[in-house]
């Protein structure tokens, strides 16, 4: 048990440092010439990469301690936690509703493509004309009767599982960001403007850009892939959530360069509250980064929604209210110790070190 907390404070340790290195890459990088007052024309083509190497410092952490304690096999168990079908089928509902999102010109021109392959409408109209062209050929074939069996397989529910999580990942961080603005519109109280571009690519920045190519999987394999199971190995649920939010929080500390105090002390809680979230999320699917990677994402996709609006905005005031309440919810109905239904997800023990033969540890239990 003393072996897999230090291991989580190592990883602590690797994960500020990495993200040091990487805010001193990316001054080096915004830095002018001497004399100069524009930035440096050599190092303009890294910026649009230098927020990656930010965001770097929890996976590259995760997966060195991985690769210490458990070696090569434990780090591709550790990515088979990122499966899709980790949450059963729901899955490919999510895949089908952001094809018609996708950019096969953008995606062309990164493989080397220069002839155009279609762009988002043509995707969205290919899918439309061939859900219509199946509609009616089940109609001519089994009549009425057919379309009602085939309406009755989309129950959500015959996804198993799956569909309540990726619901909960992607709908609770939108309503709880959108619902108090529209009780507060509908009682005649001004309320921020909402941004037309988030809300459209909603889906698209909550699964693809805040998620899986964007802070949502480089900062979660570390966060929820390895620290968190490791500290439910020695503390409850709610405990490790505290914990983890703490450090999770204060590792934005790049960030607090253009926070005031106040806005500081506001978004530290906030990161206990979410984390207490995520961990629900994480111990209720069986340990899926897959999900807990959506529901990242899908928090950086409502961010956009209302850009600008003051720290204390009556409604953004009810939003972190919100979170509150739902995360002391979560802890009275499941309780501390598991935060779900099932039992929490505990890290395996770490592989007994190479020179100790196993009789040296055999009686030393699980450290």
């Amino acid at each position: 048990m003393r072996r897999s907390c230090s291991s989580v404070l190592w990883f602590f340790v690797f994960a500020y440092a990495i993200t040091g290195a990487g805010m001193c890459v990316n001054f080096y990088a915004l830095r002018p010439l001497p004399g100069a007052t524009e930035i440096n024309s050599q190092t303009m083509p890294w910026l649009p990469y230098a927020s990656y190497v930010l965001w770097a410092g929890p996976c590259l952490s995760a997966l060195l301690m991985t690769l210490f304690l458990y070696g090569l096999p434990g780090v591709r168990r550790l990515v088979l936690r990122l499966a899709p079908w980790s949450v059963g089928g729901a899955w490919l509902v999510l895949a089908v509703c952001l094809l018609p999102q996708l950019d096969l010109e953008g995606l062309a021109s990164l493989v080397g493509l220069h002839q155009p392959v279609g762009g988002v409408a043509s995707i969205a109209d290919l899918v439309f004309l061939a859900s219509l062209v199946s509609l009616l050929i089940v109609l001519a074939l089994r009549g009425p009767a057919g379309i009602r069996r085939l309406a009755s397989r989309l129950r959500p529910w015959l996804l198993g599982q799956g569909w309540p999580v990726l619901a909960v990942c992607l709908l609770l961080p939108l309503g709880v960001v959108v619902l108090p603005v529209k009780i507060m519109a509908a009682l005649g109280h001004a309320v921020p403007a909402l941004q037309q571009e988030g809300w459209e690519d909603y889906l698209y920045t909550a699964v693809i850009g805040g998620g899986f190519l964007g802070p949502g999987l480089f900062e979660e394999i570390g966060w929820r892939g390895f620290a968190l199971p490791h500290l439910q190995r020695r503390y409850s649920a709610l405990v490790s959530s505290l914990i983890l939010g703490l450090v999770w929080a204060c590792w934005h500390f790049p960030n607090f360069f253009f926070f005031t105090p106040t806005r500081l002390a506001i978004f530290v809680p906030m990161g206990m509250v979410l984390s207490v979230i995520y961990t629900w999320v994480y111990n209720s699917t069986g340990g899926s980064l897959f999900a807990v990677v959506v529901l990242h994402g899908a928090t950086i996709a409502t961010g956009k929604l209302y850009a600008g609006r003051e720290l204390f905005d009556p409604t953004g005031v009810i939003t972190r209210l919100l979170f509150v309440v739902i995360a002391v919810w979560l802890v009275w109905r499941y309780g501390a110790a598991n935060l779900s239904w099932r039992d929490r997800v505990v890290a395996e023990p770490p592989n007994p070190a190479p020179h100790l033969s196993p009789a040296a540890t055999s009686g030393s239990g699980s450290s």
